[in-house]
């Protein structure tokens, strides 16, 4: 794969950002993948944990807000938040994604 030609690093994932919060609502990892300004970040982030944290577990994963969408999934104490486009993005496969890069990650480290 030639990544020379990539222009937008999130148009070969389909992510424009990544966030893993505690459950406490304390950011672990804050990665934005499309150029935001600090004010639009920090906006991301307050949606994020006032959406995502009082939300059931057996409520849906996906949260449509504004030009995109709250994908997330718990695990253990993390909550691993991928920013999506409202359209043309397949749910279940970021799902899926996002699985792939906690068993990664549990790999790696253990």
């Amino acid at each position: 794969m030639d990544f020379d030609n990539i222009k937008n690093p999130s148009s070969s994932i389909g992510w424009d950002f990544i966030v893993l919060m505690s459950r406490q609502g304390k950011i672990r990892l804050a990665e934005f993948f499309s150029s935001y300004t600090e004010s639009d970040k920090r906006r991301i982030l307050r949606d994020i944990a006032a959406d995502v944290l009082p939300r059931a577990p057996k409520m849906c994963n996906i949260i449509e807000k504004g030009e995109y969408k709250f994908v997330y999934r718990r695990y253990a104490s993390l909550y691993f938040v991928v920013g999506v486009p409202s359209e043309g993005t397949n749910e279940l496969i970021v799902l899926e994604q996002i699985h792939l890069f906690v068993e990664a990650l549990d790999g790696y480290f253990n």
